[in-house]
C-alpha cells in the first residue's frame, strides 16, 4: 500500500496557499460522508515522484497526518499548465 506523509493545516485562502508552494509544498484537502472534511498540506517532491511512477492512480493511500492513519481515494489533481507542479489535490475518505 502507498504511504504519504503530511500536515494538518491550520490557515486556508489563496495567500497562504501560495506561500506553502513557495516552500516547494502545497495545499490539499480529505471530504467525505459522514465526516468532516480535513485541510493538510503535502511536499511536493513527495508527491511527484509517486505521480510519475503512476502509484497513486486508483489505489487505496495511506495518509498519515500527525501519525495519524487515514485510508483515502484520490479524487481529483489540479497542476500547473506549464511547470507541472500540483496545485491541489482532492482525496476521500475510505
Amino acid at each position: 500500500m502507498i504511504t504519504l506523509y503530511g500536515i494538518k493545516r491550520k490557515k486556508n485562502g489563496t495567500n497562504n496557499s501560495r506561500k506553502l508552494r513557495l516552500k516547494n509544498n502545497f495545499p490539499s484537502i480529505i471530504y467525505g460522508k459522514n465526516k468532516k472534511s480535513l485541510l493538510i498540506q503535502l511536499k511536493q517532491n513527495d508527491v511527484i515522484n509517486l505521480f510519475n511512477k503512476n502509484v497513486l492512480i486508483n489505489k487505496v493511500i495511506n495518509l498519515i497526518i500527525n501519525k495519524k492513519k487515514n485510508k483515502v481515494f484520490l479524487k481529483e489533481v489540479q497542476r500547473h499548465p506549464i511547470k507541472h507542479k500540483f496545485l491541489h489535490i482532492d482525496f476521500i475518505w475510505i
